[in-house]
């Protein structure tokens, strides 16, 4: 049972590859082009005409197409005229580079007159080897021939047609379009123009709401991230003290210049205990602590004490406290009613 439920289900895969290519329509190409064409040594003239089988009214397209060596030149013979087919256009000849040498080609577009089976008329192309200087025409001399042509043109009339008793029209035809003023053209060019302004105007916003500047970070936030980060290395362990203190009183100093625009980086530590004396209401913290503070770091700097771990730990508590001290101090004031603070004043 297994074996044969095994062959049944590889037959079953077998036809199911095989059903589609088996059931698949062949596409239809069209009718080939009517062709023909003459050769003599490296040289080649072939020609198409398609369709081979049109109604009155249609395009007929005839390609003329010469392989010659790249040292020969090719000219086209103009074809000859017939009652029952009109040359509409010619193209240019055209130059392309193959394997074989250059291949030359033009395009002919026809119009059929009559219905029936019409012939074109042998197309001829002739050949010259290319002149040693280009002052001097080249001598045609030789040339290429291919036989006749055969197309069927049907015509659009019917069993139930008759030329002597045409059928009535059963079509309205419309009426052509009339011409668009100048106004109108105007308005449009105008609503164009209007609506690529809109679309300039929103990039302009785009790009400079893209490029807008950061907010300020708040001093306080800055001095803790800075004291943070300063914490996190080893400084004692480096045997790098004095730059610990070094860079713990300049973020002190530079907190103090961003909260309260006082310029202390660039006073010494004398000079600045020196302003806030003068203005005590300039900075909202204790004076005496400041300097223990900013002494203490001096005497290392300056001086070459040799603090312990404690001692650099304790100063870095001393600057977090002081940097929440005056700006829990300095949001308070800002916070604080304008009557109560001018009885304060007073």
């Amino acid at each position: 049972m297994k074996r044969r439920a095994a062959t049944f289900m590889l037959a079953g895969c077998a036809a199911a590859l095989l059903l589609p290519s088996g059931c698949e329509e062949k596409q239809d190409k069209g009718p080939p082009a009517v062709s023909d064409s003459v050769e003599r040594g490296p040289f080649e003239l072939r020609v198409e005409a398609s369709p081979p089988d049109a109604l009155i009214g249609d395009v007929i397209t005839l390609r003329e197409r010469v392989t010659a060596p790249a040292d020969f030149v090719v000219e086209f013979a103009e074809l000859a005229e017939s009652d029952s087919l009109e040359v509409l256009q010619t193209s240019d000849p055209e130059q392309a580079i193959s394997d074989a040498g250059v291949v030359w080609s033009r395009v002919l577009t026809l119009d059929p007159l009559v219905s029936g089976e019409i012939e074109i008329p042998p197309l001829v192309a002739r050949y010259a080897r290319k002149p040693e200087t280009p002052d001097v025409a080249p001598k045609f001399e030789n040339e290429l021939a291919t036989d006749s042509l055969k197309l069927k043109i049907r015509s659009a009339l019917t069993s139930q047609d008759s030329p002597s008793s045409p059928r009535d029209i059963t079509l309205t035809l419309a009426a052509p379009p009339q011409p668009r003023s100048p106004w109108f053209w105007a308005g449009l060019a105008g609503a164009i123009l209007g609506v690529l302004a809109l679309v300039a105007l929103a990039v302009w916003r785009i790009e400079r709401w893209m490029h807008r500047p950061a907010p300020p970070v708040p001093a306080e936030e800055w001095a803790r991230a800075a004291l943070a980060k300063l914490a996190a290395l080893n400084w004692f362990e480096r045997e790098q003290v004095r730059e610990f203190y070094y860079r713990l009183s300049e973020i002190v100093r530079v907190y103090i210049e961003k909260k309260f625009t006082l310029a202390a980086p660039e006073m010494t530590t004398e000079e600045f205990l020196v302003a806030l004396t003068r203005d005590r209401g300039a900075l909202p913290y204790d004076a005496a602590t400041l300097q223990q503070f900013l002494e203490s770091c001096d005497l290392v700097k300056y001086a070459a004490f040799e603090p312990r771990r404690e001692d650099g730990e304790r100063s870095l508590d001393a600057a977090r406290a002081f940097v929440d001290a005056t700006a829990a101090a300095a949001q308070h004031a800002a916070q604080a009613p304008p009557a109560a603070s001018e009885g304060r004043a007073a």
